[in-house]
This record gives structure tokens, sequence and C-alpha cells, in this order.
């Protein structure tokens, strides 16, 4: 018989504002990125550690575990467009 007195462990749960601000602030990105980012890289990356399933509705906003997000973040090779890394091309025109 389990204890009526156990405790569980209630996960830390962040919106997609918090998110982007704590990766920020933390240097888990290569430059700053918004929720809108955030919300992007959730919905198209295969490798997201939380299923839109399990994220939480409060109020207006999404939330979910930190833990596995802030993993996610640790482990992920900086990914974007960054910066053009060919040489330009220099072009004669006539005028």
């Amino acid at each position: 018989m389990k204890e009526s007195n156990e405790r569980r462990e209630v996960p830390e749960m962040v919106t997609f504002t918090e998110i982007a601000k704590r990766v920020t602030d933390r240097n888990l990105v290569s430059r700053p990125i918004t929720r809108q980012g955030v919300r992007h890289i959730a919905e198209t990356d295969p490798a997201w550690p939380v299923p839109a399933d399990r994220w939480m509705k409060i109020g207006n906003a999404w939330a979910m575990p930190w833990e596995p997000i802030k993993e996610f973040f640790e482990q992920r090779e900086s990914r974007g467009r960054g910066p053009d890394k060919t040489p330009r091309r220099r072009t004669d025109r006539e005028d």
C-alpha cells in the first residue's frame, strides 16, 4: 500500500515566451530567439522533446515541462539561416 503522504515532484512548467527568455539568457542559442521562433522549432523539429498533445493550456498560453526542453537546447546543434559563408561574386555590368 502506498503512503498517502507520498510526495511527487511537480515539473517546472514554462511557456514559449519563458523558453525564449531562458535559452537566450543561458546562451543556449547562437542569437536571441523569440517565442515565435521557439514555437516554430516545437512544431517543425521532430526531435522536440514534448509532443503537442502533452502541452498544457494555461489561460491563453501553452506550457510544458522545462527540464526536457533545457536538455534539448543544450544538445541541439545551431541551425537557421546564419551568415552567408560563400564569397560574393563580382559581376561586371556594362552601363
